[in-house]
């Protein structure tokens, strides 16, 4: 759970609860399934294997590069999502909180550079600080949903516009990802094939609860001309929270929880791009001056990109979902588990039913999404 919940009301909003839930649960499944064909792959590789040596054991050379393309894309764009969003919301927090009244770039500046801090410092450094985000964000979700509850309009949760459903699958993509983490959960669980296939599926349905509780929250308390606005203005849905509610302390729970939520995610994201760039580089101690490189390697590019389109919080998340999700954590696996179910033979318990059949049901419906994300960048 994490930023992509910020956006997911933005975009599913326009089409209307119900037809939010029919596209919420067919994401939620797809993910499901692509994440216990990631894990079928996992289980045929060494421990320590990664998506690149994956890739290139199920596909060559070729595939390889892909990977690591993809992976720089996806991850790019999940940055630049959070960096948008996240900055502004700092600058609001220290506004209230301290009455500093930050410009634009003096915020995206002590934003960046204090995450990036926690990162330099090292990952026992972001874990300790991810359990106190993690913390404030489980508890300023409660308190939204506990004083927000009374505010819900029931004629705002009947709107229906079912075509519009399927273009919030790209930001669901986003919200629902979590492939990267399977090879090392793998290793955590000393490979348990069932106690893994447990953990993914209670790990994808508890974000499906709060994800469809969280909309039911949004859609049914704000205006869809509203969502609409803020949609277009690219802000997260916390901060329009923030602006549409009368009462001081939902609109400050409903910023801090929009904080910690962007905040939690960049950390994880931006940890493993360290990792990822210094395995790319080939290098092995990840220290001093070096893992300082490595750092603002991460974190320049997507911060100067999002100083310059500060707006671009929800559409670099349909881009990372709709493309860069939909890439890696879609066709991927799927190509992989496909090459070594029915041409290398590989043994080992099919973790996901249907056979030939439902590979190329997911194939489908991943192509579908990548579609129907070029089409809303061509014409949107």
């Amino acid at each position: 759970m994490g930023a992509g919940m910020l956006a997911l009301p933005l975009m599913t909003g326009m089409s209307g609860f119900i037809p939010a839930m029919m596209i919420n649960i067919l994401c939620w499944l797809f993910m499901l399934a692509t994440g216990l064909l990631f894990l079928e792959v996992t289980l045929w590789m060494p421990d320590g294997s990664n998506v690149l040596s994956m890739a290139e054991r199920f596909l060559g050379p070729i595939g390889k590069v892909l990977g690591g393309l993809f992976f720089i894309f996806l991850y790019y764009c999940l940055m630049v999502s959070y960096v948008a969003g996240g900055a502004p919301l700092l600058s609001e927090a220290f506004r209230n909180l301290f009455g500093w009244d930050f410009s634009i770039s003096m915020g995206y500046l002590v934003y960046t550079v204090a995450l990036a801090t926690i990162v330099l410092i090292g990952a026992w450094f972001v874990d300790r600080i991810n359990w106190l985000l993690m913390f404030g964000l489980i508890i300023s979700f409660f308190l939204l949903m506990g004083y927000g509850s009374s505010d819900i309009h029931p004629d705002f949760l009947f709107h229906k516009k079912w075509t519009l459903s399927f273009f919030a699958a790209p930001i669901l993509f986003s919200a629902y990802g979590y492939h990267n983490v399977i090879p090392s959960l793998s290793m955590y669980m000393k490979r348990n094939r069932r106690q893994l296939r447990i953990a993914i599926i209670l790990g994808t349905t508890l974000p499906f609860v709060v994800y469809s509780t969280w909309q039911w929250l949004i859609i049914g308390t704000i205006p869809l001309d509203e969502l609409q606005l803020a949609a277009n203005r690219g802000v997260p849905v916390s901060q329009l929270l923030a602006e549409h509610t009368g009462t001081y302390w939902i609109g400050q729970i409903a910023l801090f929880f929009g904080f910690f939520a962007i905040v939690t995610s960049l950390l994880g994201v931006s940890l493993s791009m360290v990792d990822f760039m210094g395995d790319g580089f080939h290098i092995r101690e990840r220290k001093g001056w070096v893992r300082f490189g490595l750092v603002i390697l991460v974190f320049g590019p997507p911060a100067l990109f999002a100083y310059h389109n500060p707006t671009i919080f929800v559409e670099a998340l349909g881009i990372a979902g709709g493309i860069g999700e939909s890439f890696l954590n879609g066709l991927f696996p799927i190509a992989m588990v496909w090459i070594g179910r029915y041409h290398f033979k590989l043994e080992g318990k099919n973790l996901v039913f249907g056979g030939r059949g439902m590979l190329l049901l997911l194939l489908i419906f991943t192509l579908l999404i990548m579609i129907l994300e070029c089409i809303h960048l061509i014409y949107y």
